[in-house]
């Protein structure tokens, strides 16, 4: 079954929108509020998407209001990136909280304004050493440094375990730059309408901790180090980091898993391809990829494969006499790449041998002897095994 549709999206409402008011999802629109846009609702897979359609009702929209416990690290980081690329703004009103994930939505504003409640803390993480959970949320808040969220900030995150929540007192917001009001936001927006519509928050900030309970519908990322997940690719495009490859899968449907190369020397073209399956890996150096996982599942596979990663396995003006699983040569078979992967596939293999000129490949079910041959490339396999070096939590 494809894994992301099998996720259940939490989509909270906890309101109705009353007479000329318009739901989308998360999202609420008024007849009243022609330049402003409503969050109101837990962060899900399906948010991203809700926001362009609300975005395209309000294409005049200068503001997006804020009510949200958190939700989907991802996602919140799309809409954030929308936010930031059309400059709106952005605004927490008296009655309203704004935690977790929402706060990157938060921190994306043109200018921005709380009112009612900021709050942050670290991410959520299968992993139990503190510092690889640290690790992980330093690599994403990474990409808000653009949005020139305040440095203090981060470290209040990373210092707040993620079963708390961090928020910030009126004297922060002013002291740290975290309010950033302009004429913008001085009078000149229609967004008390909509936030009318918010009902004031009592509960205790605590009780949106994360939960622990693997018996749930959690979305979970495993990231592998070193490991490809060859072929089946949706798309191909050129992203600026991991975490940008990540959300770019998240917020396509049919994508259930990623492969990101961070060579850094490949400063052109794709370097994020986006997976429909799993079922062809290979090694390479380079490669960092994420699978997200099954509802109600929480450990990350491990995979046991033969690996010839191009990057060190490969042997080039090589040959290797004797020694073929087979009298002709391997048909269909036209690059060094395809004998290569060729030879991953057939567990008989354990080596291989292209002869570039005849465009032969020949498998080996034993490494012969080996010679120097300009025309010929060769590759050795070994068997390696890959275990997730990490497993995110993406609910908060």
């Amino acid at each position: 079954m494809h894994f992301l549709l099998s996720l259940v999206l939490v989509l909270a409402m906890t309101l109705m929108p009353a007479a000329g008011d318009e739901r989308i999802g998360a999202f609420v629109i008024s007849d009243e509020s022609q330049s402003a846009i409503l969050l109101d609702g837990d962060i899900g897979v399906g948010t991203p998407l809700e926001f362009r359609r609300a975005l395209a009702l309000r294409p005049d929209a200068k503001v997006v209001v804020l009510s949200s416990a958190g939700g989907l690290v991802a996602s919140a980081l799309i809409i954030a990136d929308d936010i930031h690329a059309k400059g709106l703004s952005t605004v927490i009103p008296d009655s309203a909280r704004c935690f977790s994930a929402c706060a990157f939505i938060f921190f994306a504003g043109k200018e921005r304004l709380v009112a009612g409640k900021l709050g942050v803390h670290q991410m959520w993480s299968e992993t139990p050493d503190p510092s690889g959970v640290q690790s992980s949320v330093s690599d994403i808040l990474e990409v808000l440094t653009r949005f020139e969220t305040p440095t203090e900030v981060f470290t209040r995150m990373f210092r707040t375990p993620s079963e708390d929540m961090y928020v910030f007192t009126q004297a922060e917001l002013d002291d740290l730059g975290i309010n950033r009001v302009g004429k913008g936001l001085r009078g000149k927006t229609d967004y008390a309408a909509l936030a009318a519509l918010i009902e004031p928050e009592t509960d205790n900030p605590k009780t949106h901790a994360p939960t622990t309970n693997v018996e749930d519908d959690t979305l979970r990322l495993a990231l592998y180090e070193g490991l490809d997940f060859y072929g089946q690719d949706i798309s191909s495009e050129r992203e600026a980091d991991v975490v940008a490859c990540a959300a770019s899968c998240l917020g396509n449907q049919q994508c259930i898993a990623f492969t990101f190369n961070a060579n850094p020397t490949l400063t052109r073209g794709p370097n994020c391809f986006l997976k429909s399956g799993t079922d062809r890996l290979e090694g390479y150096a380079d490669a960092l990829s994420g699978v997200f996982l099954p509802p109600r599942i929480s450990t990350a596979p491990t995979f046991e494969i033969g690996v010839i990663d191009p990057t060190v396995d490969v042997l080039p003006r090589t040959d290797f006499l004797g020694g073929d699983l087979h009298s002709s040569p391997w048909p269909g078979v036209d690059t060094p790449g395809e004998c290569r992967m060729a030879c991953v596939d057939n567990d008989q293999c354990v080596a291989f041998s292209f002869a570039s000129g005849p465009k032969q490949c020949w498998l080996k079910g034993e490494l012969g002897q080996r010679r120097s041959v300009n025309s010929v490339t060769s590759g050795v396999k070994r068997w390696e095994t890959f275990t997730a070096s990490d497993v995110l939590d993406l609910s908060e």
